[in-house]
């Protein structure tokens, strides 16, 4: 009996996977979503072809999916207002966690995430004072890895200091979502 090696190869299986690869490809657009039940109705392991014009519909419900309702503020009380905050970032951006702290790392509102991830705030937004300096640069929104977690956040300076909105989840948060997290961040301590 022959134990296979690590470099071991099967010409026929290589020869057989890069004529797929190089294969002339159609020019329907690739379907990512499987239909369900697709698997059964193909051989074993094989996933049946999905119709072309079903890519559109998937990708008309996802975008009506990712709608975010802007933040809306009701109460002039300062920690009701944080509080709706969090809850809507929560609701509405992919995360276990959320946060808001002032730039000295002092958690004013969270739910669902650690001391410790909260005090690395203060720290952090003083050393994006430097990074401000540069021309050009936008450094108030950013993501972090802590171990197996990404932090995002964002900031906004007011008279009274930086206040900074943060999120905890598994991957960074995307474009979009940071400047809407901005925008409710701002419409938040606006009149505070």
């Amino acid at each position: 009996m022959t134990v296979r090696s690590v470099s071991w190869t099967d010409a026929q299986r290589v020869t057989s996977l890069l004529a797929r690869v190089t294969a002339t490809r159609s020019r329907e657009p690739a379907t990512l979503v499987t239909a369900m039940g697709a698997a059964r109705a193909g051989a074993p392991g094989k996933a049946a072809p999905v119709p072309a014009k079903a890519a559109p519909e998937a990708v008309k419900a996802v975008k009506e999916v990712k709608e975010v309702p802007r933040l809306v503020q009701t109460s002039d009380n300062p920690a009701d207002r944080l509080d709706v905050l969090v809850a809507w970032t929560l609701d509405h951006h992919p995360c276990v966690g959320a946060f808001v702290a002032d730039d000295n790392g002092l958690t004013l509102a969270a739910h669902g995430i650690s001391e410790a991830h909260v005090s690395l705030v203060g720290p952090l937004l003083s050393a994006l004072v430097g990074v401000r300096s540069i021309p050009g640069v936008d450094a108030t929104a950013g993501a972090l890895w802590l171990g197996a977690q990404m932090m995002s956040w964002v900031e906004a300076r007011t008279a009274r200091g930086g206040f900074c909105l943060g999120t905890v989840g598994d991957e960074a948060l995307s474009t979009r979502s940071f400047e809407q997290l901005k925008e409710a961040l701002a419409t938040t301590l606006r009149g505070l």
